[in-house]
C-alpha cells in the first residue's frame, strides 16, 4: 500500500514508509517558516486521504523545490528527485487551480 498524489506526484505510487522516511528529512533540514508551509504533508498519518487547495498546494510545492537540494541521496534513495516530483506536482495543481490531492 502506499500513496497516489495527483498531478503526477506518484506515477506508480509511493510507499507510505517511503513518503515517512521523506518527511523525517525534510523536517531535519527544514527551517521553522518552512515546516510551518509544509505542516500539511508532514503531520499527516499513512493513509489518510488528503486534499490541499490551490493556494496551499503553491506553498508547499514552493517549499518542497527549495529544499530537494538540501536533502541527502543515500544508498539507492534519491530523496531530493522525490521531493521535486511531489513538488512539481503540488505546483501543477496550484497552476490549474485544482485541488491537490493525496490518497
Amino acid at each position: 500500500m502506499g500513496w497516489t498524489i495527483s498531478h503526477g506526484g506518484t506515477l506508480h505510487g509511493y510507499s507510505y514508509s517511503g513518503v515517512a522516511d521523506l518527511r523525517d528529512h525534510i523536517k531535519k533540514q527544514a527551517s521553522w517558516s518552512q515546516r510551518r508551509t509544509l505542516k500539511p504533508i508532514l503531520d499527516r498519518r499513512s493513509g489518510d486521504p488528503f486534499s490541499l487547495a490551490p493556494r496551499d498546494a503553491k506553498q508547499v510545492g514552493d517549499a518542497l523545490m527549495a529544499l530537494a537540494g538540501q536533502l541527502p541521496v543515500t544508498r539507492g534513495d534519491d530523496w531530493p528527485a522525490m521531493a521535486r516530483k511531489i513538488g512539481r506536482s503540488a505546483l501543477l495543481a496550484a497552476y490549474a487551480n485544482e485541488p491537490w490531492e493525496w490518497s
